[in-house]
This record gives C-alpha cells, structure tokens and sequence, in this order.
C-alpha cells in the first residue's frame, strides 16, 4: 500500500536504523484511537528523532475486550497516518500481551507509555527496559480522559437501545 509505506517489520527498520537517530518507542491497541493516544505520539516524539509505535495485534485485544473493533491492518493504517508517527510496527505474538519481544528486536533508546501506565505495577515491559538500558518514561500525554472501552460500550448501549427499543 504506497499510502502507508511507513508500516514496516523490524528488517526494513533495521536496514534504515542508521539514518533514525535517537528511536522512541510506544505500543498500545489503539482500538478505537483517541485524543489520548494522540497526545501520546506527540509527547513521546520529544524524547528523539524518531517514533515507533508498535500496535498490538488483535489477539491482544480479544484477550483485553473480547473482540477488537478495528483489525490489526486498519488499526496501523490510522496509526501511520498521524503526523508524529514515523514507522508503525504490527506485533502479536500469541498467549503473550506484552511487546517485551518487540522492544527486544526493535531496541529503541526510549520506551513510552501513556496516560494511564505509571510504574512497574502496570507497566510488564518495565524489567526488560531496566535490563536492556532502555530508558523508560511513563505517565506520557494527557491524563486518563478517554478510554476505547468506555466509547465503545456507550455505543452499544446506543445502538441496542436504538434498535431494541
């Protein structure tokens, strides 16, 4: 797809990682995205010359919601489409909901983790970091306002009602 040539795997980013400079990464289900995510992106894009974000796959999110609402692909055609975002990276791995195995490949400088995601309690990647001399921050972007849950059980409280009467 010529319009989102920035989604790639970790052999076309390691082929390029000399031109990248200092890599920033991120992840997350962005299942629907929403202005936290976004916020995210720019404030995580601070930290270096170039932003990441590795998108969990969809098993990630069966596994956090019971279904996704936007597949893998579509989810990283959103993604790659938001201007901070340099490269998007695809990732699941199956049974495992962390992106420990991706940080391991990818081995930004920074790991970011938003709103929500503080310390070592919530974040799993944290020990991996601490290891590797990653350096991790947390609490990126705004606070906790949106939640991708909250929206889209709200819509289908709508949409049942609407229909269901």
């Amino acid at each position: 797809m010529k319009y989102y040539n920035n989604i790639v795997d970790f052999t076309k980013l390691e082929m390029l990682r000399p031109t990248l400079g200092k890599i920033v990464a991120t992840s997350g289900g962005f299942d629907p995205i929403h202005p936290g995510h976004i916020s995210c992106f720019i404030e995580s894009k601070k930290f270096g010359d170039t932003l990441v974000v590795i998108v969990n796959g969809d098993n990630f999110l069966v596994n956090k919601k019971g279904k996704p609402f936007m597949d893998l692909q579509t989810r990283c055609q959103v993604v790659a489409s938001i201007r901070p975002v340099d490269f998007v990276i695809p990732f699941e791995i199956e049974n495992d909901a962390t992106v420990v195995e991706a940080l391991e490949w990818l081995r930004p400088h920074v790991f970011t983790k938003g709103g929500d995601r503080t310390d070592h309690t919530n974040i799993p990647e944290w020990d991996m970091c601490e290891k590797a001399g990653i350096e991790l921050v947390a609490g990126i972007g705004c606070e906790k306002k949106w939640s991708s849950s909250n929206y889209l059980r709200a819509w289908g409280e709508f949409w049942n009602k609407e229909r269901h009467g």
